[in-house]
């Protein structure tokens, strides 16, 4: 009996010192776990405010320029510009969005901007061999101006799983177009190189640096007039932990962000 007894009390005594260390082990690894949540949380806010930093001197770093036209390199997009805040890397590229179609253009009334998107739809997939046909791109042009128009709602928005409804406003980001009926994976990889969103319903396009497909679609039609205003900055700032990612539209002229997202840039 006392035996039994004896083996009962050792039992009892290995099943609470058992419960204690794996408190114990649970208590420590949710309090490593905290601190490297916190220490992610820290790491995250001093990016976000270094890569903030960035952006401000950046846009004050345009309003100095007296033309924005001649920066100092020749391409659409700048090369890698590295940078260091507070003993942090920083990598900064900056795009000239004129290069690029805008989207919002298709919005005007008048009928030019549905036939220069159309004309860049079948070149972008004459260089990607997607294969566009000109019948293709008029209706895919068209969807676009009617997926922006407020005053229609495609029913066959509504038929899809989940049912939705058209924008009925401008883009904000150019990869909305892939919720206008009849773009494909294959259109918006072809096309997305050579399009944007921006503000306004002006296409004002920079000729002198532009790629080809967005050039030669806009050649049949009166030049735009207007300077150039709106750029994207994109930039990495790299921790020791994690690399955090930044990306804003700048309307360069005015000093003002349009867009600011904390992740990478779209194509």
């Amino acid at each position: 009996m006392r035996r039994a007894q004896h083996g009962v009390a050792l039992i009892t005594a290995l099943l609470v010192v058992a419960i204690a260390v794996t408190a114990a082990i649970g208590m420590s690894v949710r309090d490593h776990t905290q601190i490297q949540r916190s220490g992610l949380l820290f790491e995250q806010d001093h990016a976000r405010a270094l890569l903030l930093g960035a952006e401000v001197m950046t846009l004050r770093m345009l309003e100095q320029v007296p033309d924005l036209g001649e920066l100092p390199w020749d391409e659409c997009r700048s090369p890698a510009l590295p940078l260091e805040v507070d003993g942090i890397p920083l990598i900064a590229r900056l795009e000239n969005l004129h290069c690029r179609f805008n989207l919002n253009s298709l919005a005007r009334a008048d009928d030019a901007p549905l036939a220069e998107f159309a004309e860049l739809l079948t070149r972008a997939g004459a260089e990607t061999e997607v294969g566009i046909a000109a019948w293709q791109a008029q209706q895919l042009a068209a969807a676009v101006r009617d997926w922006m128009d407020p005053d229609t709602d495609d029913p066959v928005y509504r038929l899809r799983t989940p049912p939705e409804r058209s924008g009925n406003r401008h883009f904000v980001l150019a990869s909305e177009l892939n919720r206008v009926e009849g773009m494909t994976s294959d259109i918006w990889e072809a096309v997305s190189p050579y399009v944007t969103a921006r503000p306004g319903t002006d296409n004002l396009i920079d000729l002198e640096r532009a790629p080809d497909p967005v050039r030669d679609a806009v050649a049949g039609q009166p030049e735009e007039a207007g300077e150039l205003r709106y750029f994207r900055l994109s930039l990495v700032a790299r921790l020791p932990q994690h690399d955090f990612f930044h990306c804003a539209v700048l309307d360069a002229p005015n000093g003002l962000t349009v867009i600011r997202e904390f992740t990478s840039c779209e194509n």
